[in-house]
C-alpha cells in the first residue's frame, strides 16, 4: 500500500478527535473520507498534509516516516474549499507559483503551465485574475496549481462545497477524470453521500472519530456493516427481527447468530408496492423529486420510505397498497 495510517489517535484536551485510526490507501486511488460535521475527516486530512501533529500512532508514505516531515516538504498537494488563490496573481501566475517558488527555470514553469491549462480546459483564460473568474474556474484554477508541483498526493478539503448544484456537478466529472488520466492518488474530504458514491474507488465513512466502515461505493451502500452507515449514506428503512418476523418473515433468514445487535437495512427502491384497497401499507404522503417519486408509508405501525421512477400521479395520499420486497434485498446492520 502506498499511504499507511496505523492507530493514529489526535485528542484536543478533553475531546478524542480521532480515536487509534487505521487506513491503507493504494498509489492510484480515489479515497473519500465521508461523515458528519465533526467526525473527524478533516483533522485526519490536516494530519496527512503536515498541517497538525498527532498524540501517537503511524503515518508512512512508502517507505518514508512522515512524522517529522514537515508539510512544505512531503510532495502534497493541497485544494482547500475556499480555493485560496492570489488576487494579484493571474491564473498562468497563480498555477506556476509553487513552482516559482521552487527555483524551476521559466521554460518549464510555462509549459507546464499550458499543459495544466488545457487540463483544466480553461487554455484562453491565463491572463485574468481571480475576481474576473467564476467559482467553478477559480476551483479549477486551485486544482491545477496543486497538480503543478507533480504532487505524490493530491488533497481536497471540501473542494465543491461553495459550488451551486450544476457546476458541482461538472466538476465531479471533471476532477475523476484528471486523477484518473495522471493517477495521483487522492484523498477527498465531503460529507455529500452523493458525491462520494460518484466520485470514489473507495469510501472511509466516519463517526466520532472513529471509522465506521471502508469498501467502495457499491459496498457501503448495498451492504452497510453498522446502522450508522445505512442511515449516513443514502436513504434507508430500518426494522427489528420482531416487526420482520411479523411482516416479511422471507428476509429473517440471513439474521445474525445474536440478533439483539442487528436490524435490517432496506433501500427504498427494493420495496414494490401495488395497488390493494385491503393492503397492509397506507401512503401517508408523496413527494416529487423528478425522476423518482418517494413515497411514505404507514405499515404495522411503522413508517417506511418507498421510491419509485417515474410514477408522478399513480399515488394519492391515503391509497392502499400491497408490499413484497426484491429478491436478494436487504442488509443486517449492528446497531
Amino acid at each position: 500500500m502506498y499511504l499507511q495510517i496505523k492507530q493514529l489517535t489526535k485528542t484536543f484536551g478533553d475531546y478524542k478527535a480521532l480515536n487509534e485510526i487505521s487506513l491503507s490507501i493504494a498509489n492510484d486511488e480515489f479515497v473519500c473520507l465521508l461523515g458528519p460535521s465533526g467526525c473527524g475527516k478533516t483533522t485526519l486530512l490536516r494530519i496527512i498534509a503536515g498541517l497538525m501533529p498527532f498524540d501517537s500512532g503511524e503515518l508512512r508514505l512508502g517507505d518514508r516516516d512522515l512524522t517529522r516531515i514537515r508539510a512544505s516538504e512531503r510532495g502534497f498537494g493541497i485544494v482547500f474549499q475556499s480555493y485560496s488563490l492570489f488576487p494579484n496573481m493571474t491564473v498562468a501566475e497563480n498555477i506556476g507559483y509553487g513552482l516559482r517558488i521552487r527555483k524551476v527555470d521559466q521554460t518549464t514553469i510555462t509549459a507546464k503551465v499550458n499543459e495544466l491549462m488545457d487540463l483544466i480546459r480553461l487554455p484562453d483564460l491565463r491572463d485574468r485574475y481571480p475576481h474576473q473568474l467564476s467559482g467553478g474556474q477559480q476551483q479549477r484554477v486551485a486544482i491545477a496549481r496543486a497538480l503543478a508541483v507533480d504532487p505524490s498526493l493530491l488533497l481536497l478539503d471540501e473542494p465543491l462545497s461553495a459550488l451551486d448544484a450544476s457546476v458541482r456537478m461538472e466538476m465531479r466529472s471533471e476532477i475523476r477524470e484528471v486523477q484518473k488520466r495522471l493517477g495521483i492518488p487522492t484523498i477527498m474530504v465531503t460529507h455529500d453521500q452523493e458525491e462520494a458514491l460518484s466520485m470514489a474507488d473507495k469510501i472511509v465513512c466516519m463517526n466520532h472519530g472513529v471509522i465506521e466502515q471502508v469498501g467502495s461505493p457499491e459496498e457501503l451502500y448495498a451492504r452497510p456493516g453498522t446502522r450508522f452507515v445505512a442511515s449516513f449514506i443514502g436513504q434507508t428503512n430500518l426494522l427489528d427481527r420482531h416487526w420482520i418476523r411479523e411482516h416479511l418473515p422471507a428476509l429473517i433468514k440471513g439474521l445474525p447468530d445474536t440478533p439483539q445487535l442487528y436490524e435490517l437495512s432496506l433501500r427504498p427502491e427494493d420495496l414494490l408496492l401495488q395497488r390493494d384497497t385491503q393492503g397492509e401499507a397506507q401512503v401517508e404522503s408523496i413527494t416529487y423529486l423528478g425522476n423518482i417519486c418517494r413515497l411514505a408509508l404507514e405499515w404495522g405501525g411503522k413508517k417506511l420510505i418507498a421510491e419509485e421512477h417515474g410514477f408522478r400521479g399513480r399515488w394519492q395520499q391515503g391509497d392502499r397498497a400491497s408490499v413484497s420486497v426484491k429478491g436478494e434485498a436487504g442488509a443486517w446492520v449492528r446497531v
